[in-house]
């Protein structure tokens, strides 16, 4: 989960399907690459101790470019990682440089410090310490929680002291001890290729991690990913060349290179469209990578001496000009260009580093490279600009898309909570209508009590509707499926719809098929899916009018479809009828206009069991029919017949509400009064337990939701004493779902209302006999 302070440029952006792929693909090239030149990797190359500066000036100055970059996200957002990735590119920077000044021949005709021996364990050291932290940043990737932000600037600082601390005594060690067994002349030992191969397991262990975890949904680890391949490559190559100035071993340079640049690569592409990052910092690392990747194409144009000699000088600098462009524009490309032509100058031009310009081959090949690089530079920038802008335009995407996710999510809770919100006040309005029914004699308030507990039930139906739809948008809507037949779920629909029937004069006429139809499902659920096509065909058909419901076989489906002459959907708006809130024209239907939500449910519900829906029309004024297609199930097997138990006597009980709401609390108290119970109330926690040492009630009905002190607590509270463990406790809340119902059965609960609650269960629960769970 990204935190209000995670990275929003580098290290956020999850990689497509399409990168990943891409970087599949890099994976076997550079495993292919890596294959062809084993067999050559043994056979002797250039011979040049000098070419050591060349792969080690690049490796260095692309190291510390990118240690500096790392630890400027970590300063700005504080991921565990960018440390790690931090410490380990310096500390390779710092190898680089030790590396240099061991290696004989190379800035000194002898060792800076120590002995032949101390640069190979030197180069060792360095390999191995740096896949370690290598392998420790991917660890971090599955709990990389941002640091507090003023704890940064120390850490960084102490992480940046501790790793020179670190070479420093590694260097002080190869100056004092003399390791031997690690090189023979030129030649490794088995022991020198053995520490390779562990480094290569690290690096391999780390690709794995970031393989198996898709990148960590992370573009940084995906780029991390292919610097471990490259380090996999040179190391394996290493080992496998056997001792110096192979082919191999000078191929697991230019890989070493390489690998230094890749990391450095992706943090100045994706920085350049990052603000919180974009600073002179990164500008000055992307001249930094230049003068890297310059370094690495001269060092692979030396590497091919022995094949080309002195000829095409420059063959190798047009590749280095068009990545230095793509780092940091035109700045970096010129000086990629001029950097690039000095030391070719030096080698290859003039050996004592004048400008020879003395032939004509000279001046055409200069003029060549000036003219190449030139429009390399041109085209290379525009390419650059054009990715920056295609960035910025996935970024602004991806912003807006966030912000479309939070206000959907937003919507999603704000429905939730209203519909729970909303029951809680309709709880002591059906109480109370139903104890003014006790209540009153007068025989011509009955219709007025029919009216209004049939608009209490449209506004719990409507209630229902916004709880439902919260639950689909968060993908909580919860099926309970089974072997059912489709006639008893058209019958409970009819049941539900017929009052919507009734009361506008509808002729009703339902087809049922020869055979029996089963499928598999949740009754409930589908239920409510034919219920609401029935109400909305009530809702859009005039009074008197005609509809069907027909149930049938088609195949290996089984169809329902409602049909009714009412106002009709024009074609080209059928596809809109599902949308959620949408109303087509409902100033041509005589009934309320509801909230659009039922055919929105309908659709949601019949594509969780698999099927299909669809609205048919022939235009306004010629009805319509909605089509309900599920797959067809087999007939369950025949059920054992069970007895009937015995119906158990009414009883008068000792019966506890509570409920913060006062109003519900002593409306539900009322009517369980007038039903024969006694009964006290509280609303709230610690005030119902102190009435239940006193009454030691039979049944209690608990409303969950309560400041201080929650239903769940009550419940689990009342368990503990000896009355409680043979008390009913029953939940009695605004919240309904599965997860719900499991909260309240691990609290203790025997029940589980809904509000506004139906009376008749109440009162069954009141008066029923309990018989605890041993």
């Amino acid at each position: 989960m990204q935190t209000p302070d995670a990275p929003l440029g580098a290290g956020t952006r999850a990689p497509t399907r399409a990168q990943r792929r891409s970087f599949a693909l890099l994976s076997l090239l550079y495993a292919a690459i890596t294959v062809a030149v084993i067999p050559w990797a043994g056979e002797p190359g250039p011979a040049d101790p000098q070419i050591v500066v060349v792969y080690g000036i690049g490796i260095l100055v692309a190291d510390l470019c990118t240690a500096v970059l790392l630890g400027a996200l970590y300063h700005a957002h504080g991921r565990a990682a960018f440390l790690v990735l931090a410490c380990a590119y310096l500390y390779g920077a710092l190898m680089a440089l030790a590396h240099m000044a061991t290696f004989p021949g190379a800035l000194f005709p002898q060792p800076l410090f120590g002995d032949d021996e101390a640069v190979a364990w030197l180069f060792l050291a360095w390999r191995v310490g740096a896949a370690g932290m290598m392998l420790a940043a991917v660890l971090c990737a599955r709990a990389d929680l941002p640091a507090h932000a003023q704890r940064r600037d120390a850490r960084l600082a102490a992480a940046g002291l501790l790793t020179t601390a670190a070479v420093a005594v590694l260097a002080a060690a190869a100056a004092r001890w003399h390791v031997q067994g690690l090189v023979v002349g030129d030649r490794f030992t088995d022991l020198a290729t053995l520490i390779q191969w562990s480094a290569v397991a690290l690096c391999a262990a780390a690709f794995v991690l970031i393989w198996r975890g898709r990148a960590f949904k992370d573009m940084l680890y995906l780029w991390l990913g292919l610097v471990l391949l490259a380090a996999i490559a040179d190391l394996t190559l290493s080992s496998l060349a056997g001792g110096r100035y192979t082919i191999g071993w000078h191929a697991s340079r230019a890989n070493f290179v390489i690998s230094a640049c890749l990391l450095l690569a992706f943090l100045l592409g994706d920085l350049a469209t990052d603000e919180r990052a974009r600073s002179k910092v990164s500008m000055l690392a992307a001249y930094g990578g230049a003068v890297a990747v310059t370094l690495a194409a001269l060092f692979l144009r030396w590497f091919l001496d022995p094949w080309i000699g002195n000829d095409l000088p420059y063959l190798t600098l047009y590749g280095a000009v068009a990545i230095a462009v793509w780092f940091g524009g035109l700045g970096p490309a010129v000086l990629s260009m001029v950097l690039g032509y000095a030391v070719v100058n030096v080698r290859y031009v003039s050996p004592y580093g004048e400008l020879a310009l003395d032939d004509a081959p000279d001046v055409i090949a200069l003029a060549l490279y000036a003219l190449s690089g030139s429009l390399i530079v041109v085209l290379g920038e525009a390419m650059r600009r054009a990715r920056d802008r295609a960035r910025a335009s996935e970024l602004e995407l991806m912003e807006r898309a966030r912000q479309l996710q939070r206000a959907d999510a937003q919507k999603s809770e704000f429905l939730a909570v209203l519909s729970h919100e909303l029951r809680n006040p309709l709880a002591p309005l059906r109480t109370g209508l139903a104890l003014l029914g006790m209540r009153s004699a007068d025989p011509g308030s009955a219709e007025t009590h029919a009216m209004m507990e049939r608009q209490i039930a449209q506004l719990a139906r409507l209630i229902d509707d916004l709880l439902d739809v919260s639950r689909v948008d968060r993908g909580k809507l919860e099926m309970r499926r089974e072997r059912i037949a489709l006639s008893a779920v058209v019958r409970t629909a009819l049941d539900t719809a017929k009052p919507n029937l009734d009361a506008k004069g509808h002729s009703l006429l339902v087809r049922y098929p020869p055979e029996a139809l089963y499928v598999d499902g949740d009754a409930v659920r589908l239920a409510q899916v034919v219920s609401n096509l029935l109400n909305n065909a009530c809702k859009f058909t005039p009074a008197g009018g005609r509809i069907e419901l027909a149930t049938r076989a088609e195949g290996a489906q089984a169809v329902i479809s409602v049909s009714d002459n009412g106002t009709g959907i024009a074609p080209e708006r059928l596809h809109e009828v599902f949308d959620m809130f949408v109303q087509l024209d409902a100033t041509h239907s005589t009934a309320a206009g509801g909230l659009g939500l039922g055919l929105t449910l309908a659709r949601s519900i019949v594509e969780r069991h698999g099927g299909t829906i669809e609205a048919r029309s022939e235009g306004p004024g010629r009805g319509a029919e909605f089509v309900v297609r599920l797959p067809r199930a087999a007939p369950p097997a025949e059920p054992q017949a069970e007895a009937a138990p015995p119906a158990e006597p009414q009883a008068r009980r000792r019966v506890l509400v509570v409920d913060d709401n006062v109003d519900a609390a002593q409306t539900l108290a009322e009517y369980l009064r007038m039903e024969g119970h006694r009964v006290e109330s509280a609303v709230d926690g610690e005030a119902a337990l102190r009435i239940a040492e006193v009454l030691h009630p039979e049944v209690a009905f608990i409303d969950l939701n309560m400041p201080r002190m929650d239903g769940a607590e009550v419940a689990r509270r009342l368990r503990l004493t000896p009355w409680g463990r043979e008390a009913r406790l029953v939940a009695l809340t605004g919240m309904g779902q599965q997860s719900d119902i499991a909260r309240t059965r691990e609290a203790g609960f025997d029940e589980h209302i809904t509000k506004p609650a139906d009376l008749e269960s109440v009162s069954r629960l009141a008066a029923a006999a309990y018989h605890p769970h041993a």
